[in-house]
């Protein structure tokens, strides 16, 4: 459910062919975690969302409604983001993610370093989406803000699992 201020359509990503477009809601306020989870929920402050939409013929609908695996206050999930050339890869950012984790799919729930951002890689097979990644730097630091622009080419997905 859209509120005053999420912000809808704050980033968007377009696959190459036109027929997939994510919209990324950095500022939704849903405590929802992963992939289709209660929209109407508004009870955790700006830790955005990503939704999916997808052309068939001239008609569009509503694929998914993706969310970070794990939501926090401001995290800003959604506020980056790129589709991959074929629209079945999606990297998302959170600015505003804050766990001292490092590296490829570190622990989450140390929130100690306020603002230090993430990247999420999902991935689409026929019609469902699955979380592949959760990503941080190799060195996490306190208000680096890792995530604020994102860009996939074709060469990076290309051979990705």
């Amino acid at each position: 459910m859209q509120i005053a201020r999420d912000y809808f359509g704050h980033s968007l990503s377009l696959s190459e062919d036109g027929n997939t477009l994510a919209v990324g809601v950095g500022s939704e306020d849903s405590a929802a975690t992963g992939i289709n989870g209660d929209e109407n929920d508004n009870t955790r402050e700006g830790t955005g969302a990503v939704y999916i939409f997808v052309r068939t013929g001239s008609s569009w609908q509503q694929q998914a409604y993706i969310k970070a695996s794990l939501t926090d206050r401001r995290d800003g999930f959604g506020l980056g983001l790129a589709l991959s050339a074929d629209g079945d890869t999606l990297a998302v950012g959170a600015y505003g993610e804050d766990s001292n984790a490092d590296g490829v799919d570190g622990d989450q729930l140390d929130n100690s370093a306020e603002n230090a951002g993430a990247v999420y890689l999902f991935t689409r097979t026929d019609n469902s989406w699955v979380q592949q990644a959760y990503l941080k730097a190799s060195r996490t630091v306190m208000q680096v803000i890792f995530s604020a622009r994102i860009w996939l080419s074709r060469e990076m997905v290309k051979d990705w699992p």
